[in-house]
């Protein structure tokens, strides 16, 4: 990837960032709500055990209520604790959003003491929902500029599922061979399937 590709994907990251800043609460409730009934209806969602996510800020499409909905259904949900030293994204085990608590980045956590995801390789019937803020119809996102996601998805064989609004969503955006595309990407009006579900 250029110089040129690395500003774009700068430029992109901010533009998208100051229009979720700037989005209506009501609109973006309804954006979520809708994105959540897309996630649940598919084959991916309703065939996995095991639900890694992130948890989701104030500008992100909301997760919670995935969370909630999934622990509801009996499935086992994990959420990443990042380690800002290497870089790395561990998910641990929860059973509620009241395990949670604020840490790195002003992001819900959990409690290193729950119990912790150590071999991703070997789930089966799982499936991991990504955070960003630009993605394409590829596959590809630009999230945040850290690169937790591109490195824990390159160890998962799951499915990996992208949760974006409809204006997020561009035909192609740059990307460089570190980037791992996902497999789903899911907005309030569209599910994009990329690889079978």
């Amino acid at each position: 990837m250029g110089m040129l590709d690395n500003f774009n994907k700068q430029s992109l990251r901010k533009q998208h960032k100051e229009t979720r800043l700037k989005m209506n609460q009501k609109n973006k409730h309804k954006k979520d709500r809708k994105i959540f009934e897309q996630v649940i209806k598919t084959e991916s969602f309703n065939r996995s055990d095991v639900v890694l996510t992130y948890v989701s800020t104030d500008i992100e499409v909301n997760t919670h209520d995935i969370i909630k909905y999934s622990i509801k259904l009996g499935k086992k949900v994990a959420v990443p604790l990042s380690d800002k030293k290497t870089f790395q994204m561990s998910f641990y085990f929860i059973n509620s959003i009241k395990n949670l608590k604020l840490g790195n980045f002003s992001i819900l956590e959990p409690d290193i003491n729950s119990a912790k995801l150590c071999d991703c390789s070997k789930l089966k019937n799982s499936i991991c929902i990504v955070p960003g803020l630009v993605f394409d119809t590829n596959g590809y996102r630009i999230g945040y500029g850290k690169g937790y996601y591109d490195r824990f998805l390159n160890k998962f064989n799951g499915i990996s599922m992208g949760l974006c609004y409809n204006y997020d969503l561009l035909p192609i955006i740059p990307h460089d061979k570190h980037d791992v595309p996902l497999d789903i990407i899911i907005t309030e009006n569209d599910i994009i399937a990329l690889r079978e579900e």
